[in-house]
């Protein structure tokens, strides 16, 4: 698993990195079979709208060549954090279970082996 967290100083924060660091380990501990890169990033922004927020963006690439990228902005910098993980983990087991339906045998159509069973009589 590899791990890089950038962006601007409160990316430094040893507390954000701890939390990063923890919410790393669970997804990797929740997909143990998968090997994932992941990059996080934390910034400050100000927002017209909503004034000034913490962003934080996780891109993950998944050993199966899919990438997941999740954003989220929030007022406090760890539930921005937590927010993204867990959309991160829930669109991880989606995709490995896409990739599990693409890998499963698609059955015949009932006319096609109705057929086919009359035509060995």
């Amino acid at each position: 698993m590899v791990l890089k967290i950038g962006g601007d100083m409160l990316a430094l924060d040893a507390a954000i990195r701890r939390q990063i660091e923890a919410e790393t380990r669970k997804l990797v501990d929740r997909f143990p079979s998968e090997p994932i890169e992941a990059q996080v990033n934390v910034q400050e922004e100000f927002d017209q709208l909503h004034g000034h927020r913490v962003r934080c963006e996780l891109s993950a690439k998944l050993g199966s060549g899919r990438q997941v990228v999740v954003r989220e902005a929030r007022k406090v910098a760890a539930e921005a954090i937590s927010e993204v993980f867990s959309t991160a983990r829930r669109n991880v087991r989606r995709l490995r279970r896409q990739s599990v339906l693409d890998l499963a045998p698609t059955p015949k159509p009932i006319a096609a082996r109705a057929s086919a069973h009359v035509a060995t009589r």
